[in-house]
Protein backbone atom coordinates (compact mmCIF):
# COMPACT_ATOMS: atom_id res chain seq x y z
CA UNK A 1 0.00 0.00 0.00
CA UNK A 2 1.38 3.54 -0.87
CA UNK A 3 2.04 6.41 1.38
CA UNK A 4 -0.32 8.61 -0.93
CA UNK A 5 -3.06 5.51 0.50
CA UNK A 6 -2.00 6.11 4.14
CA UNK A 7 -1.91 9.72 3.84
CA UNK A 8 -5.86 9.70 2.36
CA UNK A 9 -6.81 7.37 5.22
CA UNK A 10 -5.25 9.51 7.89
CA UNK A 11 -6.62 12.44 6.66
CA UNK A 12 -10.44 10.86 6.41
CA UNK A 13 -10.15 9.72 10.02
CA UNK A 14 -9.05 12.88 11.22
CA UNK A 15 -11.90 14.95 9.81
CA UNK A 16 -14.27 12.32 11.50
CA UNK A 17 -12.95 12.72 14.30
CA UNK A 18 -13.54 16.42 13.93
CA UNK A 19 -17.67 15.65 12.71
CA UNK A 20 -17.46 13.30 16.16
CA UNK A 21 -15.99 16.05 18.32
CA UNK A 22 -18.07 18.70 16.89
CA UNK A 23 -21.76 16.62 17.47
CA UNK A 24 -20.29 15.97 20.95
CA UNK A 25 -19.83 19.66 21.57
CA UNK A 26 -23.13 20.33 20.69
CA UNK A 27 -24.63 17.85 22.37
CA UNK A 28 -22.91 18.66 25.30
CA UNK A 29 -23.40 22.37 25.30
CA UNK A 30 -27.07 21.92 24.71
CA UNK A 31 -27.85 19.59 27.27
CA UNK A 32 -26.06 21.56 29.97
CA UNK A 33 -27.55 25.09 28.80
CA UNK A 34 -31.32 22.94 29.28
CA UNK A 35 -30.53 21.38 32.43
CA UNK A 36 -29.52 25.15 33.82
CA UNK A 37 -32.49 26.95 32.24
CA UNK A 38 -34.59 23.90 33.49
CA UNK A 39 -33.17 24.59 36.95
CA UNK A 40 -33.82 28.73 36.95
CA UNK A 41 -37.11 27.77 35.86
CA UNK A 42 -37.94 25.79 38.50
CA UNK A 43 -35.93 27.50 41.38
CA UNK A 44 -36.77 30.66 40.63
CA UNK A 45 -40.60 31.35 38.86
CA UNK A 46 -41.54 28.01 40.43
CA UNK A 47 -42.47 26.80 36.85
CA UNK A 48 -40.81 24.31 33.83
CA UNK A 49 -40.76 22.96 30.02
CA UNK A 50 -42.38 19.80 29.93
CA UNK A 51 -40.21 18.88 27.46
CA UNK A 52 -37.03 19.37 28.45
CA UNK A 53 -36.96 16.17 30.65
CA UNK A 54 -37.29 14.06 27.99
CA UNK A 55 -35.03 15.71 25.32
CA UNK A 56 -32.18 15.51 28.25
CA UNK A 57 -32.79 11.62 28.64
CA UNK A 58 -32.27 11.23 24.50
CA UNK A 59 -29.31 13.67 24.80
CA UNK A 60 -27.79 11.49 26.84
CA UNK A 61 -28.42 8.45 24.83
CA UNK A 62 -27.16 9.71 22.20
CA UNK A 63 -24.34 11.47 23.48
CA UNK A 64 -23.51 7.86 25.33
CA UNK A 65 -23.15 6.14 21.96
CA UNK A 66 -21.75 9.13 19.95
CA UNK A 67 -18.94 9.07 22.66
CA UNK A 68 -18.34 5.37 22.05
CA UNK A 69 -17.70 5.41 18.63
CA UNK A 70 -15.73 8.80 18.87
CA UNK A 71 -13.81 6.70 21.71
CA UNK A 72 -13.46 3.67 19.40
CA UNK A 73 -12.29 5.90 16.51
CA UNK A 74 -9.24 6.94 18.66
CA UNK A 75 -8.59 3.51 20.15
CA UNK A 76 -9.33 4.66 23.86
CA UNK A 77 -12.45 2.31 23.89
CA UNK A 78 -12.11 0.09 26.75
CA UNK A 79 -9.77 -3.08 26.20
CA UNK A 80 -8.40 -5.78 28.37
CA UNK A 81 -4.89 -6.13 27.34
CA UNK A 82 -3.50 -8.94 29.57
CA UNK A 83 -2.84 -11.37 26.48
CA UNK A 84 -1.14 -8.38 25.06
CA UNK A 85 0.88 -7.81 28.10
CA UNK A 86 1.75 -11.71 28.15
CA UNK A 87 2.65 -12.42 24.44
CA UNK A 88 6.13 -11.57 22.95
CA UNK A 89 5.99 -8.18 21.35
CA UNK A 90 6.00 -9.57 17.60
CA UNK A 91 2.69 -10.83 18.11
CA UNK A 92 1.25 -7.48 18.62
CA UNK A 93 0.06 -6.95 15.20
CA UNK A 94 -1.32 -9.99 14.78
CA UNK A 95 -3.22 -9.75 18.52
CA UNK A 96 -4.74 -6.31 17.71
CA UNK A 97 -6.32 -7.50 14.29
CA UNK A 98 -7.45 -10.95 15.82
CA UNK A 99 -9.47 -8.43 18.70
CA UNK A 100 -10.04 -5.87 16.23
CA UNK A 101 -12.05 -8.13 14.25
CA UNK A 102 -13.86 -9.90 16.94
CA UNK A 103 -14.72 -6.54 18.40
CA UNK A 104 -16.34 -5.68 14.83
CA UNK A 105 -18.39 -9.50 14.96
CA UNK A 106 -19.37 -8.47 18.64
CA UNK A 107 -20.63 -4.88 17.34
CA UNK A 108 -22.38 -6.17 14.28
CA UNK A 109 -24.26 -8.30 16.54
CA UNK A 110 -24.71 -5.91 19.03
CA UNK A 111 -26.15 -3.51 15.93
CA UNK A 112 -28.38 -6.28 14.58
CA UNK A 113 -29.79 -6.78 18.69
CA UNK A 114 -30.44 -3.52 19.21
CA UNK A 115 -32.17 -3.29 15.57
CA UNK A 116 -34.63 -6.41 16.46
CA UNK A 117 -35.14 -4.21 19.51
CA UNK A 118 -36.03 -0.85 17.89
CA UNK A 119 -38.16 -2.85 15.47
CA UNK A 120 -39.99 -4.50 18.60
CA UNK A 121 -40.21 -0.77 20.20
CA UNK A 122 -41.91 0.21 16.48
CA UNK A 123 -44.59 -2.50 16.41
CA UNK A 124 -45.29 -2.03 20.37
CA UNK A 125 -44.59 0.73 21.81
CA UNK A 126 -46.87 3.72 21.14
CA UNK A 127 -45.00 6.33 23.24
CA UNK A 128 -44.16 9.86 21.73
CA UNK A 129 -41.28 12.05 23.12
CA UNK A 130 -40.92 15.21 21.50
CA UNK A 131 -43.79 14.64 18.61
CA UNK A 132 -41.52 11.44 17.40
CA UNK A 133 -41.85 8.02 18.50
CA UNK A 134 -39.73 6.57 21.14
CA UNK A 135 -38.50 4.14 18.60
CA UNK A 136 -37.01 7.26 15.96
CA UNK A 137 -34.53 8.23 18.74
CA UNK A 138 -33.59 4.81 19.42
CA UNK A 139 -32.57 4.35 16.03
CA UNK A 140 -29.29 5.77 16.72
CA UNK A 141 -28.17 2.74 18.98
CA UNK A 142 -27.94 0.32 15.87
CA UNK A 143 -26.70 3.24 13.88
CA UNK A 144 -23.77 3.28 16.21
CA UNK A 145 -23.06 0.06 16.46
CA UNK A 146 -23.04 -0.71 12.54
CA UNK A 147 -20.60 2.19 12.47
CA UNK A 148 -18.53 0.69 15.16
CA UNK A 149 -18.30 -2.66 13.38
CA UNK A 150 -17.16 -0.96 10.45
CA UNK A 151 -14.39 0.69 12.39
CA UNK A 152 -12.97 -2.14 14.18
CA UNK A 153 -13.48 -4.32 10.76
CA UNK A 154 -11.08 -1.96 8.94
CA UNK A 155 -9.12 -1.67 11.74
CA UNK A 156 -8.67 -5.61 11.23
CA UNK A 157 -7.24 -5.46 7.61
CA UNK A 158 -5.08 -2.39 7.71
CA UNK A 159 -1.34 -2.33 8.17
CA UNK A 160 -0.53 -1.58 11.63
CA UNK A 161 1.87 1.39 10.32
CA UNK A 162 -1.51 2.95 9.18
CA UNK A 163 -3.17 3.17 12.65
CA UNK A 164 -0.07 4.56 14.58
CA UNK A 165 -1.67 7.59 16.64
CA UNK A 166 1.24 10.22 17.12
CA UNK A 167 1.74 10.25 20.94
CA UNK A 168 2.99 13.64 20.86
CA UNK A 169 -0.06 15.27 19.48
CA UNK A 170 -2.73 16.63 21.77
CA UNK A 171 -6.14 16.52 20.79
CA UNK A 172 -8.72 19.36 21.74
CA UNK A 173 -10.61 18.56 24.73
CA UNK A 174 -7.80 16.57 26.02
CA UNK A 175 -5.95 19.20 28.29
CA UNK A 176 -1.66 19.70 28.59
CA UNK A 177 0.34 17.35 30.32
CA UNK A 178 1.99 18.35 33.32
CA UNK A 179 5.53 19.24 32.20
Amino acid sequence: MSSQSAQAFQTLTRWADRVERFLLTILVTGMVILAALQILLRNIWHTGLNWVEPLLGMALLWLTMFGALAAAGLGRHLAIDLVAALLPRRWAGRLARATSLFAAVVCGLLAWAAGRYVGFQREMDLTVVLGLPVWKHYLVIPVVFWLMAARFAVRSFLPAAWLAAKTDEILPGEGRAAS
